[in-house]
Parts: structure tokens; C-alpha cells; sequence
């Protein structure tokens, strides 16, 4: 049974309706205010919230506000109870994160369908989560040694030199292992940030509404930010002439965090110049059309394993492809799945002629739509 919290400032109804879902076994919390309720929400962190949108203090809409941006209550069923006057009021509610709403004056069967409606759907939610946090688990406990191994053993090794030695080296000696240090401590802090963040849109994928929290940020010129982190990028591998860019869609913004498509564009542009040899041209272009915002970039490298565009499928197979990556590592699964995440979409193959193309599409929001900087 699950608990309950029901926000409504006349008291006869909402102990009413707490009345009709204590019977059915429920645990059914009251309060009269929308402070209150707020104040009910964070302290008990209840299964569902059923609130009316006039309240005191603060309305029905400021409380579904304050519930969304709680990180504890974020995904909490939220139904809002209205009267038929209000209904556009109620619309307004479900645009911005609302998961329902009912129209007063209630009926018993119409509150207990509505509210079993949803908390099925949570449970069921919580227990796809659970499943998927642990087939993750099982992930890190067959890549996370041998990738942390690895890194750290250079650590250790360059580390054991310079204490064996360290009365013996020259200075050009001492460079060195110092580069190779901090080479394998990059390493390592990249390994750790990519398995978080593969953690977080792990749980994002479950958590429609707090993807929409995120679309609330913007990346401004996505191509200038594609151009600039090809350009640091490529002067870590010291092949900064090898870049070519076709940059057609300017003037223009996507509704994600920039830190979200920094990652997508630092890790496909890590793989392109990691995979392909020095002297060797990299394409990158970018276009747009009416409503996306495309982005390609293609090497001559060796190509990509014919089975890998069916590896890096794991938006949905998250465990398979830690430890089955052969190399390619996960940062091109990380790319795949914030593309998606976001609503776009990701193809890979081997480009005509050799090497690798990867095209990615991301939606631009509705307010972009107007734009024509660029064409196909």
C-alpha cells in the first residue's frame, strides 16, 4: 500500500478523500495549505501527491513547482484536483510537469482508478529502474577492474621508477615519467566521470520529466562549440592541421545542457583522431534543416567492426556493451545514448572509401523553427 498525500484547503473534502483511500489500505497524509503541503512532501516523501490548485499561501501550480526541482520528489506522481472552471489552469499544470488531474466534485471510483493508475505505473517504473541499476552493476564489476587496473598500473609503474631512480635521472627523464603520470591520471578521471554520467542517463532514460528540467538549458552555436573542442582535442593528439571544417548551421541554439554536447562532441572526436593516423584529413561538418540541427564527423581510419553499430545499441542493453566494447570503449556508447536522451539520433558506419562517418541529429526547439541559416 502506498502513501498518500492529499493537499486541499477545505477540510471536509480532503478528509473525504483520505477516508476513501484509507479503506482501500493506504497511508493518507492531509494538509490544508500549499506551504504546508510542501513542507509534508519533503519531510515524508510520499508515493503520490494529490493537490488542489487553490490553495493559501502558496497555489497548486507553486507546489508542483517546488515538488519538481526536490530531487527526492521529482518523479512522485503528482495528480492535480480541480474545478471545472479551472480546467485550462489544470492543462497548464500537466505542460509543466503534472501527471494527471481530476475534476471536482470526485467519485469514489474515479479518484481509485485514477490514483491505482498511476501508482502501478510508478511501481512498475521503480521496478524497471531497479533492474537496470542492477544489470549496471553487474557492468562495473567486469569493466571497472580491468580499465581502473590499467590506468593505475601506469601510475604505479611510473611512480616505482622515479622512486627506484630518482638519484640517477635526468631531467628529460624526470619529464617524462611525469607526463606519463598525469597521461594516466587523465585517464583514470575520465574513465571515472564517463561511468558516472553513464550512471545518471541511465536513471534519465526512466525520468522523462527531469529530462525536461534539463531541455530548460541551452548550448548556444553548437557548431562554434563542436569547431572548439575539435580544435583542443586535436592539439592533445598534435594534429591540429588535420581538421577540416564545413560549419553551416550558425545562429542557432538546442534546448540541453552544453555540457551534455561537449561530452557527445569530445568523445566522437576522441575516437576519430585516436583511430585514424596522423596526416590523415578529419571531416567535420555541421547543417541544419527546418526543426534539427545535424553534425558529422568522418576519418580515414580503418573503419569501424561490422557488428558495431549493433553493439553500441544499449540504450536499452546498458550491460552488454561495458564489457564487450573491444577497445572501442564507452565513450561512443556515452555519445549514442545523450544524443537520444535528448531526442535525436545516432547512426555510425563505414564511410564510402574507408574510414568511419557518424552522423548526429539533435532537435532544435520549437523557437528555432523559423531560422534558415543553413540548408541541406
Amino acid at each position: 500500500m502506498a502513501k498518500i498525500l492529499v493537499i486541499e484547503d477545505a477540510e471536509y473534502l480532503a478528509h473525504g478523500i483520505a477516508r476513501i483511500l484509507q479503506l482501500e489500505g493506504h497511508t493518507v497524509l492531509v494538509a490544508t495549505t500549499g506551504r504546508q503541503g510542501i513542507e509534508l512532501a519533503v519531510q515524508e516523501r510520499p508515493d503520490l501527491i494529490l493537490c488542489d490548485l487553490a490553495l493559501p499561501e502558496i497555489d497548486g501550480i507553486g507546489v508542483l513547482q517546488a515538488v519538481r526541482h526536490t530531487e527526492e520528489l521529482s518523479s512522485v506522481p503528482f495528480i492535480i484536483l480541480t474545478a471545472r472552471a479551472s480546467q485550462m489552469d489544470a492543462r497548464i499544470g500537466l505542460q509543466i510537469g503534472a501527471d494527471d488531474y481530476l475534476t471536482k466534485p470526485i467519485t469514489g471510483q474515479a479518484l481509485l482508478e485514477v490514483i491505482n493508475r498511476h501508482l502501478e505505473r510508478s511501481t512498475l517504473l521503480q521496478a524497471e529502474y531497479k533492474e537496470r541499476l542492477s544489470e549496471l552493476e553487474r557492468s562495473l564489476s567486469y569493466a571497472l577492474p580491468h580499465e581502473f587496473r590499467t590506468a593505475l598500473n601506469g601510475i604505479l609503474g611510473a611512480a616505482t621508477h622515479l622512486q627506484v631512480f630518482a638519484d640517477k635521472l635526468t631531467a628529460d627523464e624526470l619529464r617524462e615519467l611525469s607526463e606519463d603520470i598525469q597521461l594516466s591520471a587523465r585517464r583514470l578521471l575520465r574513465l571515472t566521470e564517463n561511468f558516472l554520467l553513464y550512471a545518471r542517463t541511465d536513471f534519465l532514460a526512466n525520468a522523462p520529466e527531469l529530462v525536461e528540467q534539463l531541455r530548460q538549458f541551452t548550448v548556444e552555436e553548437p557548431s562554434i562549440v563542436l569547431q572548439d573542442i575539435a580544435l583542443m582535442k586535436a592539439e592533445e593528439y598534435e594534429r591540429a592541421t588535420d581538421l577540416r571544417f564545413s560549419l553551416m548551421a550558425l545562429n542557432l541554439r538546442l534546448a540541453m545542457p552544453t555540457e551534455h554536447f561537449a561530452k557527445i562532441a569530445e568523445e566522437l572526436l576522441d575516437n576519430a583522431l585516436k583511430f585514424s593516423p596522423p596526416g590523415s584529413p578529419i571531416f567535420i561538418h555541421t547543417w541544419s534543416t527546418e526543426n534539427e540541427f545535424l553534425a558529422e564527423i568522418r576519418d580515414h581510419g580503418p573503419g569501424i567492426p561490422p557488428d558495431l553499430p549493433n553493439r553500441i545499441r544499449a540504450y536499452h542493453q546498458p550491460g552488454r556493451l561495458l564489457y564487450e566494447q573491444q577497445g572501442i570503449g564507452l565513450g561512443l556508447t556515452l555519445a549514442k545514448r545523450l544524443v537520444e536522451l535528448y531526442g535525436g539520433s545516432f547512426h555510425i558506419e563505414q564511410a564510402p572509401g574507408g574510414g568511419t562517418r557518424v552522423l548526429f541529429r539533435l532537435p532544435l526547439p520549437a523557437s528555432e523553427w523559423t531560422r534558415e541559416d543553413s540548408n541541406l
